[in-house]
């Protein structure tokens, strides 16, 4: 293990260097803030987290409604901050979306932290500014996501983990783990991205084999536990006392966790029980059939980005994650030339740094930096990305080897040799190269695109003088080239001022190619909306909901109404709050009620009212029972995609029934 070191702390250095990190945060918290009450839209997730604020057995299980008859399709851990900030300061957009701000602003501070430990306050600076104008975090912590605390959850870990090896404890390995399992909750496997990187970092930094596969091995097992300890517990509990697990067929969490979410993103039916393999063989060969298709570029598209190995290169996800390739690439080569561990040969003095505090920690930090963009980038190239935030998984990486190579940069200005002093500007202008392709599919405006060619142009002019000139505007050229990796970056980043610009909660990003809109659109800052925002029915919602209160819905202990789409009753939740009973989960396919368990809430009095969605098959067992005897249609609306918008286009029409006497 390396000998321990004193620890860098932010409140230990210079007043500027933590004025300068107030700015870049205050500068973040401003742009995903103006646009906070306008940020939901996407009503399914939403809905459950007004409906975990409704009660603490809701809460508890991550239902989707008031009632906790069914969960949601994926681990609720996301939505607990939502759910809390509700209950903290009532329904509203910008409490539902509040905590992703704070997860954000601990995002950046994490990547503030690691970059100083790792290099100084500039790296850390550097870093710090790099996550606040990464445009995919820009969008995505702005809106109500599940990929805010992960994010967040696996930056931290990061810190604990640099934190047990410059320190040689045991303890913060613990805290690591646990911060993996946190980010389990939130997008379940997505957390496990980064541990092959702590592997093989914890494996770098250890004192002979033995003791690192020890200290691997039970930070392994501490993430794995962490990981899955809550789901054990929830399926330790009686299926009738907790909600109906959504994305199975069998009332299986772990069938949902790992099949529905998890290989079936591979090959739908893979894991038995979840709601794909109804409808695929599945299996190793299908698995393998996936992962041929993927290589071949010939992925499904529907509901998502196709899988494609170039995928990260191309639109819409290379505009929000993908500015900084170059930079992080040269911080690959940089970082590792600099504390790649040298054998000392005969005849040769010693090698900078060999043998320096935390010389194999920082050498492990890149090393990890760079498994863990290799990995991320590995799976959401093979494997369909249903929205662009998923390519968050990317950005703290990203972040932290760009801090690299300016870092090492930097250092080489200083160098005796002129090649040396030129790499720093030179990867800016391999930066420019870059940006040069992305600025035509981009479309940034001119009034922000203009400027940040001119601060990057200026940036990369100074650091050629200072390099060649070996001296002269020394003390500003870390600065300006710092700027001139981050200028079309943050160029890009502002235009979430502009909320035509901005994503939503159901697909974060920044721009208008994303949401294929007009690319002469002009550019124009919103008025900011910090907070409030409520979420609304569109007219024919609000009719049948009407329509069902006056016909004794939602009264005496009666539920509003019993759906079977999550389109209808998920904007019903959100704007109103309503008991809404749901039938087939998020695919509509998951058997959460069944025909007798329906008519027996009838005869209770539980349920009279029934839903149905235009095109409901006669096997529905919402639909079986609306349409028996003793029910009558009491009212039928259309849906209007010119005019009703958002997820009740996911079906086109609804039936109101009444039985039992309602």
């Amino acid at each position: 293990m390396t000998s321990p070191v004193v620890l860098a702390r932010w409140w230990r250095e210079p007043w500027w260097a933590r004025v300068s990190l107030a700015l870049i945060v205050v500068a973040f918290v401003v742009l995903t803030c103006w646009n906070l009450a306008r940020g939901g839209d996407f009503s399914f997730y939403e809905a459950s987290a007004r409906s975990m604020a409704s009660s603490w057995h809701a809460l508890l299980f991550g239902a989707f409604d008031p009632a906790a008859t069914v969960t949601l399709d994926k681990l609720s851990g996301f939505a607990v901050p939502q759910a809390l900030s509700i209950r903290l300061f009532g329904m509203s957009i910008s409490a539902i979306a509040l905590p992703q701000v704070i997860e954000g602003v601990v995002t950046v501070v994490a990547c503030a932290v690691l970059g100083l430990r790792l290099g100084g306050r500039g790296m850390g600076l550097v870093a710090a500014a790099a996550a606040a104008s990464t445009p995919i975090f820009v969008s995505m912590f702005a809106h109500p996501m599940e990929d805010g605390l992960l994010t967040m959850a696996l930056a931290v870990a990061v810190v604990w983990w640099q934190r047990a090896v410059l320190t040689a404890r045991w303890w913060p390995l613990l805290f690591c783990a646990v911060f993996i399992g946190v980010g389990f909750q939130a997008k379940m496997m997505s957390a496990w991205f980064v541990l092959p990187a702590l592997i093989v970092g914890t494996l770098l930094t250890s004192d002979g084999l033995r003791r690192g596969f020890v200290r691997a091995g039970a930070l392994t097992a501490s993430a794995v536990v962490a990981s899955v300890a809550w789901i054990t517990a929830i399926a330790l509990v009686p299926g009738g006392s907790r909600p109906y697990i959504d994305g199975s067929t069998d009332d299986d969490v772990f069938a949902m966790v790992f099949g529905y979410n998890g290989l079936d993103r591979f090959a739908p039916g893979a894991v038995p029980g979840s709601v794909g393999s109804s409808t695929s063989t599945g299996g190793v060969g299908a698995t393998l059939s996936a992962i041929v298709h993927a290589l071949a570029g010939h992925g499904a598209t529907s509901g998502g980005t196709s899988s494609s190995a170039t995928k990260l290169f191309e639109l819409p996800l290379v505009t929000q994650i993908g500015w900084l390739y170059p930079a992080a690439i040269a911080g690959i080569v940089l970082g590792l030339w600099r504390w790649w561990p040298r054998t000392k040969r005969a005849g040769t003095g010693p090698r900078p740094d060999e043998g320096a505090p935390g010389a194999r920690a920082r050498f492990a930090l890149v090393a990890v930096a760079a498994i863990w963009l290799v990995t991320s980038a590995a799976v959401l190239s093979f494997t369909r990305v249903p929205h662009t935030a998923y390519v968050a998984a990317l950005g703290v990486p990203l972040v932290l080897l760009t801090a690299v190579a300016w870092g090492e940069g930097v250092r080489l200005l200083r160098s005796a040799s002129r090649l040396r002093r030129l790499v720093l500007p030179a990867i800016a202008i391999a930066q420019g190269a870059w940006w040069a392709v992305l600025v035509s599919e981009a479309r940034l405006p001119g009034i922000l695109l203009i400027p940040a060619v001119a601060v990057g142009a200026a940036g990369a002019v100074v650091g050629i003088v200072a390099a060649v000139s070996a001296g002269r505007l020394a003390r500003v050229a870390p600065a300006a080239l710092a700027l001139a990796l981050l200028c079309l970056p943050i160029a890009t980043s502002l235009q979430v001022l502009d909320d035509a610009r901005d994503g939503s909660g159901g697909d974060a990003y920044v721009g208008v190619t994303a949401q294929k809109g007009n690319p002469d659109e002009t550019f124009a800052v919103s008025p900011p909306a910090p907070w409030g925002g409520t979420a609304g029915l569109t007219p024919a919602v609000s009719q049948l909901v009407d329509t069902a209160r006056a016909h004794g819905g939602g009264t005496g202990g009666q539920a509003l109404m019993v759906t079977d789409s999550w389109a209808i009753s998920a904007q019903i939740i959100d704007a109103t709050g309503a008991d809404v009973l749901t039938d087939g989960g998020y695919s509509g396919h998951v058997p959460v009620f069944t025909a007798a368990r329906l008519k027996d809430l009838v005869h209770t009095g539980r349920a009279r009212l029934f839903a149905v969605a235009a095109g409901a098959p006669e096997s529905d067992p919402v639909r079986e029972v609306a349409t028996g005897s003793g029910c009558r249609q009491i009212g039928e609306w259309s849906f209007s995609a010119a005019h009703e918008g958002g997820d009740v286009n996911k079906v086109s029409g609804v039936a109101l029934y009444a039985c039992g006497g309602a």
